[in-house]
Protein backbone atom coordinates (compact mmCIF):
# COMPACT_ATOMS: atom_id res chain seq x y z
CA UNK A 1 0.00 0.00 0.00
CA UNK A 2 2.60 2.34 0.81
CA UNK A 3 4.56 1.57 -2.72
CA UNK A 4 1.03 2.42 -4.43
CA UNK A 5 0.91 6.19 -2.49
CA UNK A 6 4.30 7.04 -3.23
CA UNK A 7 3.48 9.14 -5.97
CA UNK A 8 -0.29 10.50 -4.52
CA UNK A 9 1.23 11.29 -1.48
CA UNK A 10 4.42 13.05 -2.65
CA UNK A 11 1.96 15.15 -5.49
CA UNK A 12 -0.60 15.95 -2.72
CA UNK A 13 2.66 17.37 -0.43
CA UNK A 14 3.90 19.13 -3.58
CA UNK A 15 0.54 21.17 -4.46
CA UNK A 16 -0.61 21.35 -1.13
CA UNK A 17 2.56 23.79 -0.02
CA UNK A 18 2.55 25.18 -3.21
CA UNK A 19 -1.83 26.17 -3.47
CA UNK A 20 -1.41 27.25 0.42
CA UNK A 21 1.61 29.21 -0.44
CA UNK A 22 0.05 31.21 -3.45
CA UNK A 23 -3.68 30.68 -1.87
CA UNK A 24 -2.68 33.72 0.37
CA UNK A 25 -1.39 35.92 -2.22
CA UNK A 26 -4.76 35.27 -3.69
CA UNK A 27 -6.33 36.25 -0.18
CA UNK A 28 -4.26 39.34 0.72
CA UNK A 29 -3.79 40.37 -3.08
CA UNK A 30 -7.99 39.85 -3.66
CA UNK A 31 -7.69 37.38 -6.26
CA UNK A 32 -9.96 35.09 -4.84
CA UNK A 33 -12.37 35.69 -7.67
CA UNK A 34 -9.86 35.61 -10.57
CA UNK A 35 -8.76 32.49 -9.09
CA UNK A 36 -12.05 30.74 -9.30
CA UNK A 37 -12.79 32.13 -12.90
CA UNK A 38 -9.42 30.84 -13.76
CA UNK A 39 -10.00 27.41 -12.30
CA UNK A 40 -12.75 26.47 -14.75
CA UNK A 41 -11.13 28.39 -17.28
CA UNK A 42 -8.27 25.80 -17.33
CA UNK A 43 -10.54 23.06 -18.19
CA UNK A 44 -11.42 23.76 -22.15
CA UNK A 45 -7.44 24.14 -22.46
CA UNK A 46 -6.50 20.99 -21.08
CA UNK A 47 -9.12 19.65 -23.09
CA UNK A 48 -7.40 21.03 -26.16
CA UNK A 49 -3.86 19.82 -24.96
CA UNK A 50 -4.88 16.49 -25.10
CA UNK A 51 -6.33 16.35 -27.65
CA UNK A 52 -3.31 18.02 -29.64
CA UNK A 53 -0.94 15.70 -27.60
CA UNK A 54 -2.84 12.72 -29.09
CA UNK A 55 -3.06 14.04 -32.47
CA UNK A 56 0.71 14.58 -32.37
CA UNK A 57 0.92 10.98 -31.81
CA UNK A 58 2.24 11.57 -27.92
CA UNK A 59 2.27 8.85 -25.48
CA UNK A 60 -0.33 8.32 -22.22
CA UNK A 61 2.93 9.22 -19.69
CA UNK A 62 4.01 12.41 -21.77
CA UNK A 63 -0.22 13.62 -22.27
CA UNK A 64 0.22 15.55 -19.01
CA UNK A 65 2.64 17.68 -20.39
CA UNK A 66 -0.13 18.58 -23.24
CA UNK A 67 -2.26 19.30 -20.65
CA UNK A 68 -0.58 21.53 -19.03
CA UNK A 69 0.38 23.47 -21.77
CA UNK A 70 -3.26 23.73 -23.11
CA UNK A 71 -4.49 24.83 -19.99
CA UNK A 72 -1.54 27.14 -19.19
CA UNK A 73 -1.58 28.83 -22.49
CA UNK A 74 -5.54 29.38 -22.45
CA UNK A 75 -5.31 31.14 -19.21
CA UNK A 76 -3.58 34.24 -21.22
CA UNK A 77 -6.80 35.04 -23.32
CA UNK A 78 -8.97 34.12 -20.32
CA UNK A 79 -7.26 36.97 -18.01
CA UNK A 80 -6.99 39.32 -21.02
CA UNK A 81 -10.88 38.98 -21.48
CA UNK A 82 -11.44 39.20 -17.97
CA UNK A 83 -9.50 42.38 -17.95
CA UNK A 84 -11.64 43.78 -20.44
CA UNK A 85 -14.46 43.08 -19.32
CA UNK A 86 -13.93 44.54 -15.86
CA UNK A 87 -12.84 47.79 -17.27
CA UNK A 88 -16.32 48.23 -19.64
CA UNK A 89 -18.86 50.55 -17.90
CA UNK A 90 -21.36 48.53 -15.48
CA UNK A 91 -19.34 45.45 -15.28
CA UNK A 92 -17.46 44.79 -11.62
CA UNK A 93 -14.66 42.70 -11.36
CA UNK A 94 -16.68 40.33 -9.66
CA UNK A 95 -19.42 39.48 -12.87
CA UNK A 96 -16.59 39.60 -14.91
CA UNK A 97 -14.95 37.02 -13.32
CA UNK A 98 -18.48 35.19 -13.19
CA UNK A 99 -19.06 35.68 -17.08
CA UNK A 100 -15.30 33.93 -17.61
CA UNK A 101 -16.32 31.34 -15.19
CA UNK A 102 -19.13 30.27 -17.29
CA UNK A 103 -17.83 30.45 -20.71
CA UNK A 104 -14.69 28.73 -19.57
CA UNK A 105 -16.59 25.68 -18.26
CA UNK A 106 -19.10 25.95 -20.85
CA UNK A 107 -16.69 25.60 -23.54
CA UNK A 108 -14.69 22.89 -21.71
CA UNK A 109 -17.79 20.81 -22.00
CA UNK A 110 -18.45 21.30 -25.55
CA UNK A 111 -14.94 20.41 -26.22
CA UNK A 112 -14.58 17.68 -23.59
CA UNK A 113 -18.23 15.83 -25.69
CA UNK A 114 -17.07 17.16 -29.19
CA UNK A 115 -13.74 14.72 -28.95
CA UNK A 116 -15.00 12.20 -26.97
CA UNK A 117 -13.51 9.18 -26.77
CA UNK A 118 -10.32 10.74 -24.99
CA UNK A 119 -7.38 8.84 -23.27
CA UNK A 120 -8.08 10.56 -20.31
CA UNK A 121 -11.54 10.40 -17.98
CA UNK A 122 -13.54 13.10 -17.34
CA UNK A 123 -13.23 12.91 -13.78
CA UNK A 124 -9.44 13.49 -14.36
CA UNK A 125 -10.23 16.77 -15.85
CA UNK A 126 -13.14 17.90 -12.88
CA UNK A 127 -12.34 16.19 -9.85
CA UNK A 128 -8.55 15.04 -10.79
CA UNK A 129 -7.28 11.49 -10.20
CA UNK A 130 -4.72 11.49 -7.64
CA UNK A 131 -4.39 7.80 -7.14
CA UNK A 132 -3.09 7.56 -10.87
CA UNK A 133 -0.84 10.83 -11.22
CA UNK A 134 2.58 10.17 -12.61
CA UNK A 135 6.28 11.38 -12.03
CA UNK A 136 5.54 14.30 -14.32
CA UNK A 137 2.55 15.91 -12.61
CA UNK A 138 5.03 15.48 -9.07
CA UNK A 139 7.90 16.89 -11.13
CA UNK A 140 5.49 19.76 -12.73
CA UNK A 141 4.23 20.69 -9.36
CA UNK A 142 7.39 20.63 -7.52
CA UNK A 143 9.05 23.00 -9.86
CA UNK A 144 6.22 25.10 -9.72
CA UNK A 145 6.44 25.52 -6.21
CA UNK A 146 10.38 26.13 -6.66
CA UNK A 147 9.42 29.02 -8.47
CA UNK A 148 7.09 30.36 -5.94
CA UNK A 149 9.42 30.27 -3.09
CA UNK A 150 11.87 31.66 -5.33
CA UNK A 151 9.83 34.60 -6.07
CA UNK A 152 9.15 35.25 -2.38
CA UNK A 153 12.16 34.66 -1.01
CA UNK A 154 13.25 37.35 -3.52
CA UNK A 155 10.23 39.55 -3.82
CA UNK A 156 8.43 39.06 -0.86
CA UNK A 157 8.84 42.32 0.90
CA UNK A 158 7.46 44.23 -2.09
CA UNK A 159 4.73 42.32 -2.83
CA UNK A 160 3.64 42.51 0.78
CA UNK A 161 3.53 46.37 0.17
CA UNK A 162 2.45 46.27 -3.07
CA UNK A 163 -1.04 43.90 -0.92
CA UNK A 164 -1.26 46.36 2.24
CA UNK A 165 -0.51 49.90 0.90
CA UNK A 166 -1.08 50.13 -2.99
CA UNK A 167 -0.87 53.65 -3.36
CA UNK A 168 2.21 54.17 -1.11
CA UNK A 169 3.60 51.59 -3.19
CA UNK A 170 2.93 53.48 -6.38
CA UNK A 171 4.69 56.84 -4.88
CA UNK A 172 7.66 55.14 -2.82
CA UNK A 173 9.27 52.59 -5.46
CA UNK A 174 10.83 53.95 -8.21
CA UNK A 175 10.63 52.92 -11.83
CA UNK A 176 6.86 52.30 -10.09
CA UNK A 177 4.91 51.63 -13.17
CA UNK A 178 7.64 48.73 -13.60
CA UNK A 179 7.00 47.14 -10.20
CA UNK A 180 3.43 47.21 -10.37
CA UNK A 181 3.73 45.00 -13.34
CA UNK A 182 6.23 42.67 -12.02
CA UNK A 183 3.81 42.61 -9.17
CA UNK A 184 0.85 41.98 -10.86
CA UNK A 185 2.50 39.08 -13.18
CA UNK A 186 4.42 37.31 -10.28
CA UNK A 187 0.62 37.09 -8.94
CA UNK A 188 -1.50 36.32 -11.83
CA UNK A 189 1.68 33.79 -12.79
CA UNK A 190 1.67 31.76 -9.95
CA UNK A 191 -1.83 32.01 -9.70
CA UNK A 192 -2.51 30.48 -13.15
CA UNK A 193 0.97 27.82 -12.74
CA UNK A 194 -0.67 26.76 -10.11
CA UNK A 195 -4.08 25.96 -10.69
CA UNK A 196 -2.65 24.45 -13.98
CA UNK A 197 -0.34 22.00 -12.15
CA UNK A 198 -2.83 20.95 -10.08
CA UNK A 199 -5.45 19.22 -12.22
CA UNK A 200 -3.97 16.15 -12.33
CA UNK A 201 -4.62 15.77 -7.75
CA UNK A 202 -7.63 17.42 -7.12
CA UNK A 203 -8.95 18.37 -10.84
CA UNK A 204 -10.29 22.10 -12.74
CA UNK A 205 -13.15 22.16 -10.26
CA UNK A 206 -11.59 21.49 -6.98
CA UNK A 207 -8.67 23.03 -7.01
CA UNK A 208 -10.01 26.08 -5.63
CA UNK A 209 -10.75 24.58 -2.24
CA UNK A 210 -7.25 23.90 -1.55
CA UNK A 211 -6.37 27.19 -2.90
CA UNK A 212 -8.60 29.27 -0.99
CA UNK A 213 -8.71 27.40 2.57
CA UNK A 214 -6.15 26.99 3.92
CA UNK A 215 -4.63 30.89 3.80
CA UNK A 216 -8.78 31.71 4.99
CA UNK A 217 -8.85 29.56 7.44
CA UNK A 218 -5.16 30.22 8.83
CA UNK A 219 -6.05 34.00 8.37
CA UNK A 220 -8.06 34.03 11.51
CA UNK A 221 -4.95 33.64 13.59
CA UNK A 222 -1.66 34.76 11.42
CA UNK A 223 -0.34 38.30 12.40
CA UNK A 224 1.89 38.71 9.49
CA UNK A 225 2.16 37.88 6.01
CA UNK A 226 4.89 35.57 6.20
CA UNK A 227 3.25 33.76 8.93
CA UNK A 228 -0.20 33.62 6.79
CA UNK A 229 2.41 31.94 3.75
CA UNK A 230 4.09 29.57 5.86
CA UNK A 231 0.81 28.35 7.95
CA UNK A 232 -0.96 28.08 4.68
CA UNK A 233 1.65 26.16 3.10
CA UNK A 234 1.48 23.88 6.53
CA UNK A 235 -2.50 23.92 6.39
CA UNK A 236 -2.36 22.73 2.74
CA UNK A 237 -0.12 19.57 2.81
CA UNK A 238 -2.15 18.93 6.58
CA UNK A 239 -5.96 19.58 4.45
CA UNK A 240 -4.49 17.65 1.36
CA UNK A 241 -2.76 14.17 3.20
CA UNK A 242 -6.30 13.85 5.55
CA UNK A 243 -8.21 13.84 2.01
CA UNK A 244 -5.83 11.40 0.36
CA UNK A 245 -6.05 9.16 3.10
CA UNK A 246 -9.79 9.35 4.20
CA UNK A 247 -10.45 8.43 0.36
CA UNK A 248 -8.31 5.31 0.56
CA UNK A 249 -9.97 4.30 3.66
CA UNK A 250 -13.89 5.03 2.21
CA UNK A 251 -12.97 3.95 -1.16
CA UNK A 252 -13.94 7.60 -2.40
CA UNK A 253 -12.90 10.57 -4.49
CA UNK A 254 -9.52 11.62 -3.45
CA UNK A 255 -10.43 14.56 -5.13
CA UNK A 256 -13.42 15.30 -3.58
CA UNK A 257 -12.55 14.17 -0.42
CA UNK A 258 -9.08 16.91 -0.20
CA UNK A 259 -12.11 19.72 -0.55
CA UNK A 260 -14.29 18.55 1.88
CA UNK A 261 -11.54 18.25 3.80
CA UNK A 262 -10.91 21.96 3.05
CA UNK A 263 -14.27 23.04 3.68
CA UNK A 264 -14.19 21.53 6.84
CA UNK A 265 -11.09 23.36 8.12
CA UNK A 266 -11.76 26.42 7.04
CA UNK A 267 -15.48 25.87 9.15
CA UNK A 268 -13.14 25.08 12.25
CA UNK A 269 -10.52 27.77 12.27
CA UNK A 270 -13.71 30.33 11.93
CA UNK A 271 -15.76 28.83 14.93
CA UNK A 272 -12.66 28.24 16.79
CA UNK A 273 -11.62 31.78 16.16
CA UNK A 274 -14.95 33.45 17.05
CA UNK A 275 -14.79 31.10 20.41
CA UNK A 276 -11.45 33.08 21.02
CA UNK A 277 -13.23 36.15 20.25
CA UNK A 278 -16.30 35.46 22.75
CA UNK A 279 -13.59 34.62 24.90
CA UNK A 280 -11.38 37.78 25.15
CA UNK A 281 -12.62 40.27 27.97
CA UNK A 282 -12.16 43.07 24.79
CA UNK A 283 -13.54 41.93 21.63
CA UNK A 284 -10.71 42.25 18.91
CA UNK A 285 -10.34 41.03 15.39
CA UNK A 286 -6.81 39.94 14.24
CA UNK A 287 -5.54 41.48 11.69
CA UNK A 288 -2.69 40.94 9.63
CA UNK A 289 0.08 43.08 8.67
CA UNK A 290 3.51 43.12 6.49
CA UNK A 291 5.87 44.18 9.16
CA UNK A 292 7.58 40.27 9.27
CA UNK A 293 8.73 41.45 5.86
CA UNK A 294 10.52 44.98 7.15
CA UNK A 295 7.31 47.32 6.00
CA UNK A 296 5.85 49.28 9.12
CA UNK A 297 2.44 50.35 7.81
CA UNK A 298 3.11 53.67 10.84
CA UNK A 299 6.26 54.02 8.79
CA UNK A 300 7.01 57.07 6.99
CA UNK A 301 6.30 57.21 3.23
CA UNK A 302 10.06 58.56 2.45
CA UNK A 303 12.00 56.09 4.69
CA UNK A 304 10.25 52.92 2.38
CA UNK A 305 11.98 54.55 -0.56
Amino acid sequence: MIGILTLPIAEVVAVGVLLGIVGALAIVGKRVFFSESLSHGTFPGAVLGVVIGQFMGASSSSLSLWLFVGAALFCIPLAWLMRYLASLEGISPTAAAGIVLTVGYALGVFLLRWFQPLPLKVEGFLTGSLLAVSHTDVLSAAAILVLAVIALVTCGRRLAFYYFDPIAFRVAVRNSRWWLALMEGITLGLLCASMVVAIPAVGSILSIAILVAPAAGVQVFARNFAGLILWSGVAGVGIGITGLLLAVWQSLSAGGMVAVVAGLFYLGCRSLGWILCMSWTTPRKPKITSSAFGISSNEPVSRRR
